[in-house]
């Protein structure tokens, strides 16, 4: 019969391979807020371009597959793919990730309704990259504290 001791230090391990696709992972690249700054003036950009014509089409297109170029790229840097319910602490940080983006989009949707989409560009890659970069800081901290807590 398995002890109380044995039993804890069995879940304990149970929890730390559950968050191990979440916390154990290369930093990401430093040109990753400044990139995806510039992805997002490009897309407001790409939004001036006329829908009359296959030109918008196409610049939106070149801008969905380097986008999934990203992602698989960043998928094989990483080694893996979380997936499942992430620890309390990453799911914070995430909460806080999609209330920021929609609040983000919001805001350059507006500047690009509003004014000139050189304008709504400048204050995508201003808003964008410095966000980006506070999330990349704040999901390492909380990868950290997990790491700390499960030991």
């Amino acid at each position: 019969m398995e002890s109380a001791h044995d039993l804890a230090e069995t879940l304990r391990q149970a929890d730390r391979a559950a968050a191990a696709p979440y916390v154990d992972y290369p930093p990401t690249p430093a040109w990753y807020p400044p990139a995806t700054g510039l992805w997002a003036a490009a897309f407001c950009l790409a939004m001036a371009l006329p829908d009359d014509g296959p030109l918008r089409t196409l610049a939106l297109l070149a801008l969905v597959v380097v986008e999934l170029m990203f992602v698989v790229w960043y998928r094989r840097y990483r080694g893996t793919w979380p997936r499942g319910r992430a620890p309390e602490e990453i799911r914070r940080v995430l909460f806080a990730f999609v209330v920021g983006a929609v609040v983000v989009v919001g805001v350059v949707a507006l500047v690009l309704w509003l004014t000139e989409p050189w304008v709504a560009a400048i204050v995508a890659f201003v808003v964008v990259t410095p966000t980006i970069a506070w999330y990349e800081k704040a999901y390492a901290a909380a990868a950290a504290r997990v790491r700390v807590r499960l030991g």
